[in-house]
């Protein structure tokens, strides 16, 4: 089942949404209905539903002083409001829709499809990261040797969490250390191609392994790091996890 939130602090549009949602989208569940900025920052801290419809103007202020008090969102994004006014700003917090009040059944429908396709895409790279968890860990012993200007350090593969690019130079990140060397990313990517490492934007490498999650275009670390996917890459990483877990 989709879990869905509805932030709404009018009670007719409230109703009238939950039903159209029950009696025509039979795989959604209403987990929390919400009519304060207050209440549905508390909620969206603790829990991580995957389909938020927000109505923008609220008790306590609007929607987007919630998504302003949220360290990371996970969830999709439809917003319902009477007013046009906020449309421009809508699509810049990448929300799956924006639909006008009164919600008419079929726009509704249209805009849960779109939503379906969405997240089918994003379980399916759930799916993927969480076979990484049981990936063969053959390279654990591997090494590679890296210079900098004063020193030389042995990192374990597996241990390498990322690659970063500055300009000619690359910064590699494990959980205990963060060493520069004077080679760019592309010859450090032709190395550790053969690994579980994938080249997701122009300046960033990573180990599959170290994924949490991703979110919008933005790829969540174990060790807490957040590194951006390019558009064009989105696809070529679906298709990297897809070759390393089969």
């Amino acid at each position: 089942m989709i879990q869905a939130v509805i932030i709404e602090d009018e009670f007719n549009a409230l109703n009238t949404l939950s039903k159209l949602l029950q009696y025509t989208q039979k795989d959604i569940e209403i987990i929390a209905k919400i009519d304060s900025v207050e209440e549905a920052i508390t909620f969206l801290k603790s829990n991580s539903p995957d389909l938020v419809f927000m109505d923008i103007e609220l008790i306590g202020g609007n929607a987007f002083s919630i998504l302003e008090a949220l360290e990371q969102i996970s969830f999709k994004i439809i917003f319902t409001t009477a007013y046009a006014d906020f449309a421009i700003k809508a699509i810049k917090v990448e929300a799956i829709d924006y639909l006008l009040k009164p919600i008419d059944s079929e726009e509704l429908s249209v805009c849960i499809d779109r939503f379906r396709v969405s997240f089918k895409k994003e379980q399916h790279y759930v799916s993927l990261i969480d076979k990484t968890k049981t990936l063969d860990t053959y390279e654990t012993q591997k090494t590679l040797l890296i210079r900098t200007t004063q020193e030389q350090h042995m990192l374990l593969i597996d241990e390498i969490i990322r690659c970063q690019s500055d300009g000619s130079y690359t910064t590699f990140y494990t959980n205990d250390k963060k060493i520069m060397s004077a080679r760019n990313l592309k010859y450090y990517e032709n190395i550790l191609g053969e690994y579980a490492f994938v080249r997701v934007h122009q300046s960033h490498l990573i180990n599959v392994k170290y994924i949490d999650s991703i979110v919008l275009n933005n790829i969540l670390l174990k060790d807490g790091g957040k590194v951006p996917i390019a558009s064009r890459k989105k696809s070529y990483l679906k298709q990297f996890l897809s070759n390393i877990v089969t």
